[in-house]
């Protein structure tokens, strides 16, 4: 894969993902610590499917 996903549209890709859990179990909403462990997770798929580099994953700081 040559194309690298950029923090910008992984954080915004991120916050689709994160709406449609909070969608799908709302107790979710307004938990900051499982916001923040889920993007660390989402990073690290992103990571293992090519999607970022590995340089990518472990500088990006957490937004959340």
């Amino acid at each position: 894969m040559n194309y690298r996903m950029t923090k910008k549209e992984a954080v915004a890709m991120f916050r689709q993902v994160w709406k449609d859990a909070v969608a799908w179990n709302p107790h979710l909403k307004g938990d900051k610590i499982a916001k923040r462990c889920e993007f660390n997770d989402y990073v690290d798929y992103l990571q293992k499917d090519g999607r970022i580099t590995e340089y990518q994953a472990y500088n990006w700081s957490n937004p959340f």
